[in-house]
């Protein structure tokens, strides 16, 4: 199997065409297959390796490279997830749960925690990332929060991680 490198984690989106986002599922594909080998080495059934990844892919290719301006995975931080699924998620998805976005919070968790096995970011990047994803508390009351708030708090709820202005 090709060795990962840097050039793997980089956006090549400009205009976010489907052209271009097939370029990048090309250019990606390879830190994803690893990432679902790894998973299936821990012992994680194909079924649960696929959604984890799945779900990390849809991260990084649906939000990441179309919402952010960073030019590389490898500088996603915890705001990063926080805007993601404290807001673009729940405001994105017909009938956003939490069961979903814990199940998010896993698969970025592992899939940071491959990437910071492999050298491609620190310690204390992965502990940043992990620290947000264990913060279940706040991703229930941001979801509570979404369906109770209106007119100026409304407005408000949505400035925080506002992710039209990352």
């Amino acid at each position: 199997m090709e060795k990962l490198k840097r050039e793997h984690f980089e956006c090549i989106k400009e205009d976010n065409s489907e052209e271009e986002h097939d370029k990048q599922c090309k250019r990606s594909k390879i830190v994803f297959d690893q990432f679902f080998k790894s998973q299936k080495n821990k012992g994680l059934t194909e079924r649960t390796a696929g959604k984890r990844t799945d779900m990390t892919a849809y991260f990084i290719m649906d939000y990441f490279f179309v919402y952010d301006d960073s030019e590389s995975i490898l500088e996603v931080n915890g705001d990063t997830i926080r805007t993601f699924l404290e807001n673009w998620y729940i405001r994105k998805f017909m009938k956003p749960k939490i069961t979903e976005i814990k199940s998010f919070l896993i698969s970025i968790s592992n899939f940071f925690t491959f990437l910071q096995s492999r050298d491609f970011v620190s310690k204390d990047e992965l502990r940043e990332i992990k620290e947000v994803c264990k913060d279940i508390p706040w991703f229930e009351m941001r979801l509570k929060t979404y369906f109770e708030v209106h007119d100026d708090d409304f407005y408000e709820w949505l400035q925080e991680y506002n992710y039209d202005f990352c």
